[in-house]
């Protein structure tokens, strides 16, 4: 069974990694990367500053302890599966299409891939940005699961993660992300609770 679900990743990667072309070698490239994505992520901030005011520094330090904590338990999982990237592995790697520089040097990413980081930070954030979004723009929303969606499949098309090493660090990342609001939402709680006995005081 195991051993059947290893070999359908391995194909699905291939199949994925097969669908490529000159211009979508560059553009997908340019996607997996986090700079890519400001232009559209400085516009929802924009928005959500709009609404949120001085508590959007309160919510910014939630997004910032989302990333901590889906990159480092994903790291951690990296270091104890040790599963390589099918750009490191011997047995598939010539068989991808894999992003060259102009040097001729190869993009195959670190050695280890699953669970993907690129996925669980990015599955992470969309869930905090669609509970904090929901009252800016709620018909913006879609624009989150498709933002994580494709700068992880990026990570497929350039051959340096398996369909399985995204599809468990998205939920590693929703996971992390859903208990992340929990910590927001028990933390203006006390912060209510606190506001709520001093003005109780003589």
């Amino acid at each position: 069974m195991f051993e059947k679900l290893i070999q359908a990743d391995q194909e699905l990667l291939v199949f994925f990694n097969g669908l490529h072309n000159r211009f979508f070698d560059v553009l997908m490239y340019l996607m997996t990367h986090f700079w890519f994505w400001l232009p559209m992520l400085a516009v929802v901030l924009w928005l959500m500053w709009k609404h949120y005011q001085k508590k959007l520094y309160l919510v910014l330090a939630f997004f910032a302890l989302s990333v901590v904590i889906t990159d480092q338990t994903s790291v951690f999982i990296k270091n104890s599966v040790q599963r390589p990237r099918p750009s490191h592995n011997v047995e598939i790697k010539d068989q991808l299409h894999l992003h060259q520089y102009k040097n001729g040097n190869v993009y195959r990413g670190g050695k280890y891939g699953f669970v993907s980081s690129h996925a669980a930070n990015n599955f992470g954030l969309m869930v905090l940005f669609l509970y904090f979004f929901k009252p800016v723009k709620r018909r913006l929303l879609w624009i989150f699961p498709v933002w994580a969606v494709l700068s992880c499949y990026t990570r497929i098309y350039l051959g340096v993660h398996y369909p399985l090493d995204i599809v468990c660090g998205a939920f590693l990342g929703i996971f992390c992300g859903l208990l992340t609001l929990w910590f927001y939402r028990l933390s203006v709680q006390k912060i209510r609770e606190s506001e709520n006995e001093n003005n109780t005081q003589p």
